[in-house]
């Protein structure tokens, strides 16, 4: 491991990063004044003198007296309806580097465009809730007839139209009708792996609750995206579990093409919104954890409550003998609360829905525990015993508030004095473009394949930003005929005709 320490100090500016890489390459090189350029350093998946396969980081220094000129080849894409494609087979760009001079690069992800446009900005998601079925149909399918067995792991046949088994990836989920499946290997990553003929995987079957069946005519080779943390069938939609964890293959479908040309996701472009929970409030004001309820002691109360749309449930509780108050040690809201913990882990109406009660802002809130966009919170008369609506300070059923129902949190906020316009950023769980999620959440994102896992709100569903398509995104694609996202060669000869000069080239992963 190699510690990275950059400092710059212009003026009163200070510049600095601090990481730590694999030093993968260094060279020193004499460079004279040919008109060809001598080779410093090439990116390729094919081993071969001075050559890696990717770089993280990259220094060109010219130790030399006289100035050297720095030629990149890299490839030219263009915009081809919303998707980033190939424009010409190669460009070069070339500076001068100065005697004694230097530079750093933090990546090596240089390309041109064939216009004045974003490289990175091809097709956007914006807000848009992964699909109810949890799964996005890949675009191929099972060749007639090759999955008719149970046998684990199995080889079988992809329909190969367009390449379209090129979205296919080792360590992939798919599902085929209902079972889920692990890609073991594919003609595209492992030609070697088990003999396999061009558009053929292998799989290991029956995964995440799912069962090793026969499949007979073709059917639709999915991308599942539902969460990892329990079997594909637990939820009826994408969303985190009870802990806040969620954990997919993919990206929700997104990021994956047939001729895997500008495959994956824009690095940086993520932004996931997650649904405020419902709740519903009683309709008091100025109410501390002091304030007395009005309720009799040592009395049971009931009132009916309905999460997320659910049946009613009757809650009853009996108040303490001495203290009626809102709040403190067995307080009316610790005896309510007491009763909601108990119902969650008990067969019934509110198994495994999680409510809290509390003050804010005055008023006392029932709030769902759950971040879906059906939460929910009804509080009504109770079927059966004494209700405490009415009594004390209890407003009557009839006048408690409305229910305030589940949302998205906005895009946008106001500044309260300028009414100035400004992003909401606490509202997402982001992209930093180094592959972590933070925010409101916190994880990880493999922008080639699109695997997500993160923990946020327990219980939460989610609405995606994105850009994909982009050639700019998804991994570092040196090898392709057509499609090379990073630096190809990084080339050097001297300016003067009369003297060499020297470069050294340090190259990190």
């Amino acid at each position: 491991m190699a510690n990275v320490n950059v400092n710059l100090r212009l003026g009163n500016n200070a510049f600095s990063k601090a990481k730590g890489y694999n030093q993968v390459f260094e060279n020193t090189q004499e460079v004279d004044n040919t008109d060809g350029f001598i080779n410093l350093l090439s990116v390729s998946g094919t081993k071969a003198t001075a050559t890696v396969p990717s770089i993280k980081a990259f220094c060109v220094y010219n130790m030399g007296d006289v100035p050297a000129e720095i030629q990149f080849l890299y490839q030219e894409w263009k915009n081809n309806s919303n998707v980033d494609d190939q424009n010409a087979a190669a460009r070069y760009a070339s500076m001068l580097l100065p005697a004694g001079d230097f530079f750093y690069l933090p990546h090596g992800r240089l390309i041109g465009y064939s216009a004045d446009e974003s490289a990175a900005n091809a097709t956007t998601i914006a807000n848009t809730a992964p699909d109810s079925n949890m799964y996005a149909d890949s675009g191929a399918n099972v060749k007639d007839a090759t999955l008719a067995n149970t046998t684990d792991p199995v080889n079988f046949g992809v329909v190969d139209t367009g390449a379209n088994s090129k979205q296919l990836k080792v360590g992939d989920l798919i599902r085929i009708e209902n079972e889920i499946m692990e890609v073991l290997g594919t003609y595209e990553n492992d030609p070697t792996s088990s003999s396999l003929v061009a558009g053929d995987i292998r799989c290991r079957r029956g995964l995440f609750g799912s069962t090793n069946a026969s499949h007979t005519d073709t059917p639709d080779i999915r991308f599942p995206f539902f969460n990892m943390s329990a079997d594909f069938d637990k939820f009826s939609v994408a969303q985190t579990d009870k802990n806040g964890i969620f954990h997919s293959k993919n990206f929700f479908g997104y990021g994956r093409t047939g001729d895997a040309i500008s495959d994956g996701i824009q690095a940086g472009s993520i932004g996931i919104k997650f649904y405020q929970a419902g709740y519903q409030e009683i309709g008091l004001s100025g109410i501390t954890a002091n304030t007395n309820t009005g309720l009799a002691a040592s009395t049971a109360y009931a009132f009916d409550i309905a999460v997320e749309g659910g049946s009613d449930y009757t809650l009853s509780f009996t108040t303490d003998s001495s203290n009626t108050n809102f709040g403190g040690r067995n307080g009316v809201i610790n005896k309510i609360q007491d009763v909601l913990n108990s119902a969650y882990y008990t067969a019934g109406n509110l198994f495994e829905k999680r409510v809290s009660v509390g003050i804010v802002s005055g008023d006392i809130r029932f709030a769902s525990g759950q971040h879906l966009s059906t939460s929910a919170i009804s509080v009504t008369a109770p079927a059966s015993g004494t209700t405490p609506f009415g009594v004390g300070r209890f407003p009557a059923i009839a006048d408690i508030e409305g229910a305030v129902a589940a949302k998205l949190p906005d895009d946008t906020v106001y500044d309260k004095n300028t009414y100035d316009a400004s992003p909401n950023k606490a509202a997402f769980m982001y992209d930093d473009g180094q592959g972590n999620l933070i925010g409101a959440g916190s994880g990880s994102i493999n922008y080639e394949t699109g695997e997500i896992r993160f923990t946020s709100a327990p219980n939460a569903e989610f609405v995606l930003n994105l850009i994909h398509k982009s050639a700019h995104a998804g991994g570092v694609n040196s090898d392709t005929t057509s499609g090379k996202n990073t630096i190809q060669t990084i080339g050097a000869r001297s300016v003067n005709p009369k003297l060499n000069t020297t470069i050294k080239i340090l190259a990190y992963n």
